[in-house]
């Protein structure tokens, strides 16, 4: 409600009473009236006029105006208010040295008047204000800014300024000033004037880029309805041309949404050979065409008023190189992928891996639920002057699946049971192509034994393949003949676990809930807890080498392995103090500030094995494993896992890393990850053919991220990643921010892959939509 809204309900038929001390009160009539206050009120004229003096104050609630001086004339509902006017109304402020105001059409004026606008945190000033009709104002010679302060950062002087509030502020022959200091002119300029969204251009992004050039990117936010919007972005780049991009999203409920974007690009500059690829030149790939894009999206909601609902990922890129090469634009694949997971919680491939556009129908009943969708998976690298598309092998996937969730067989049983079942058909543009369809029932058994328990599973995997896939002399060959075969594999599984704890209680530490004690915290107790577990996994060595292989899982690795690992936790009580004018309590929470597992195993398969003898021992006994989690502060996380061999290779893995954090001053996080060239050894000791197996090389990789705010406006953050091992940094990013009250500078200089960039950002609070 404006002050215009609330000076309205103060009717001529109002009253004067006397009021409790030195102040006299008069109060309206009405559902919810109005009291006015003042040092002194007087009636003239026989009730024609009421005067209000001294600490005068109209107040509803947390609605008020304040005044020295109030003339109210009750026949023609006029009122006029002079000398260090204020008002609040909702999150609204006005000012001014005097007023007058048609309370019936709620018209008037103001001299030397101002506007807070509190969403948008918007002054606007003027020597001279019209009140019109609504929640409209009128300025004459005003003056608009976000900042505090006599002498603004930055304001716009207009010789008119029509504001609304809840709505626009449309200025005409306007200046922008920058500490009072014209820079450049506009004839006409419109600003939002409310918290609702908004149309309207947001603020560029711009920079330079070894790869793209200087570039300049400028978004226009076009507001549909309160749950749908499209952005569209003008990027040029002189080195790669000009980008449009349009991003749609629609929220109309908590579980339907979509998000779906498209960048297009006309790139007169091709890569002919392998050599000229600024993106990578060792790839062997190239990209001979114009017309460049990226199509990519997520999608979640119901299927009309059904019990059905969907869920999709798009993801499709002209070729290999342009999530890369755009990686760290404004519509490109980081803000992207971070927007994304922030609205659906899911993730997209990495740059380099292939794009992945998957979509199905489902629908549950308690325990079953099916679906059916699709899967296609592209590898960008075909086409635009690499392999025809008719070479490709990537398989295309349209399946159907029934799932029974795990429950018990029946009443009173303690046997339970969950299963799959699934038909897909499977096809590429090059190889086999068919029907895989699989069962794969489990059954599981707990027991309680004493002091322990135990869980037994086991389950069956039929797989069917009617494909065009037949042997020839040891060899596969890519035929349009048919073929049909299955496989049969049985897997069982077995888990033996129990727990020990104890608690150590510490009265002593307890804090009384006093006002000396407010934001003290104190540990009162701990709980140390010891879990021992004992797992055994079985799955049999079965020929599968007559069946086509459309994914990983139409070969199954034998496996049989039992597994120690020994799990303490420290689980802490701490009690703090809070509240404030003595109503104060102590609040008990609880956290884990040690989480420590060890384990090793042993690989029966590994002990039995007789392949590759001749160049590869048997290493049965698994690494010793460690993962350590230590949390004991606010301020301070550690954690550890290593992998240590048993047969004298060293540390096979080990991933160590630590963040030191203050709200104050920032934080700073480090992480040192190895892998040396045996550390996936029983795996690769699984393969079928010794040219299969393939040992990684050597990998050190230190990575740093470090923020400081030495002061409140000021962050600094710097960013790296090498590999110690082969002496190459990944990426380098320093950025420093300055936040003022109402501007915010971010500049920021970055060296990744091949791609050398520098950016400069500059926020307006008050002229963003």
């Amino acid at each position: 409600m404006t002050v215009l809204t609330a000076l309205a309900c103060f009717c001529a038929s109002a009253s004067i009473a006397s009021a409790e001390g030195a102040q006299k009160s008069l109060r309206t009539r009405g559902d919810v009236p109005w009291t006015l206050n003042a040092d002194s009120l007087v009636s003239l004229d026989d009730g024609v006029i009421v005067e209000a003096s001294g600490n005068v104050l109209l107040q509803r609630g947390e609605d008020y105006m304040k005044a020295d001086f109030a003339r109210y004339y009750t026949t023609t509902n006029w009122i006029f208010i002079q000398g260090h006017v204020e008002a609040r109304m909702g999150r609204d402020m006005l000012n001014a040295a005097e007023a007058e105001f048609d309370l019936t059409s709620r018209t008037g004026w103001l001299k030397e008047g101002s506007i807070f606008i509190a969403g948008p945190h918007m002054y606007v000033t003027g020597e001279k204000v019209d009140k019109l009709f609504g929640d409209r104002y009128r300025f004459k010679d005003a003056k608009v800014t976000a900042c505090d302060g006599d002498v603004p950062a930055w304001s716009l002087a207009a010789d008119q300024a029509d504001i609304e509030i809840d709505g626009y502020a449309k200025l005409s022959h306007t200046t922008l000033n920058i500490l009072n200091m014209p820079i450049v002119d506009a004839p006409f300029m419109v600003l939002p004037a409310k918290t609702t969204r908004q149309s309207g251009l947001l603020l560029p992004d711009f920079g330079y880029s070894s790869l793209n050039g200087a570039f300049y990117s400028q978004p226009y936010f076009h507001v549909i309805d309160e749950s749908r919007d499209l952005t569209f972005y003008g990027t040029y780049m002189s080195r790669a041309g000009f980008m449009p991009s349009v991003e749609y999203r629609s929220h109309t409920r908590d579980q339907d949404k979509t998000w779906l974007a498209l960048d297009a690009l006309y790139d007169k500059h091709r890569i002919w050979n392998d050599g000229s690829d600024p993106v990578n030149d060792t790839d062997g790939k190239i990209n001979t065409n114009e017309e460049r894009y990226w199509l990519r999206g997520m999608g979640d909601g119901f299927v009309g008023d059904s019990g059905w609902r969907y869920r999709y990922n798009l993801d499709y890129a002209s070729d290999q190189n342009f999530l890369r090469q755009f990686r760290d634009m404004r519509t490109g694949f980081n803000r992207t992928r971070d927007a994304l997971y922030d609205m659906f919680g899911r993730d997209l491939p990495e740059v380099d891996q292939n794009r992945v556009s998957e979509g199905f129908v489902y629908r549950d009943w308690d325990r079953f639920m099916v679906s059916v969708g699709f899967r296609y998976e592209q590898d960008p690298s075909f086409g635009h002057g690499n392999l025809s598309h008719s070479e490709d092998t990537t398989v295309q996937r349209i399946p159907v699946n029934a799932y029974l969730f795990k429950g018990s067989v029946m009443e009173g049983l303690p046997l339970e049971i969950q299963g799959e079942v699934s038909s897909t058909y499977e096809y590429r543009a090059k190889g086999v192509r068919g029907l895989r369809t699989e069962i794969h029932p489990e059954l599981t058994l707990p027991f309680n034994l004493p002091g322990a328990s135990l869980l037994v599973s086991g389950g069956v995997r039929q797989t069917f393949y009617n494909s065009n896939h037949v042997p020839f002399d040891d060899r596969y060959v890519w035929t349009r003949g048919g073929g049909t075969k299955d496989r049969f594999i049985p897997d069982v599984s077995a888990t033996a676990f129990t727990q020990f704890s104890r608690v150590w209680d510490m009265p002593e530490n307890r804090l009384a809930a006093t006002a000396e004690n407010v934001g003290k915290t104190s540990w009162t107790g701990v709980r140390h807890r010891i879990q021992p577990r004992l797992t055994y996994e079985w799955t049999p060595d079965r020929d599968q080498s007559d069946n086509p292989i459309f994914e990983e899982s139409d070969r199954l690795k034998p496996s049989q392995r039992v597994r120690l690992s020994l799990t303490n936790i420290v689980t802490a009580r701490r009690d703090t103090v809070s509240g404030a004018k003595g109503n104060y309590k102590t609040t008990e929470t609880y956290f884990d500030p040690v989480r420590w597992e060890l384990a090793t195993g042993y690989d029966i398969d590994e002990a039995d094995r007789t392949n590759f003898r001749d160049l590869y021992d048997r290493k049965p006994v698994m690494d010793a494993y460690s993962h350590l989690e230590f949390n004991p502060t606010n301020w301070l996380s550690l954690w550890n896992r290593i992998y240590v061999s048993m047969y004298g290779d060293g540390i096979t893995r080990s991933d160590t890393g630590a963040t030191f954090s203050n709200a104050r001053w920032g934080a700073w996080s480090v992480a040192y990850s190895t892998r040396n060239e045996y550390y996936n050894y029983l795996d690769e000791m699984k393969r079928d053919n010794v040219n299969d197996i393939q040992f990684t090389a050597k990998q050190r990789l230190l990575t740093n991220a470090f923020t400081f705010r030495p002061t409140d406006k000021i962050a600094l953050y710097y960013y790296t990643q090498d590999n110690i091992e082969t002496g190459k940094n990944y990426e380098r990013r320093f950025t420093v921010g300055y936040y003022h009250q109402c501007f915010h500078i971010l500049a920021s200089v970055q060296s990744k892959a091949r791609d050398d960039s520098y950016r400069l950002i500059l926020e307006l609070p008050g002229l963003s939509f």
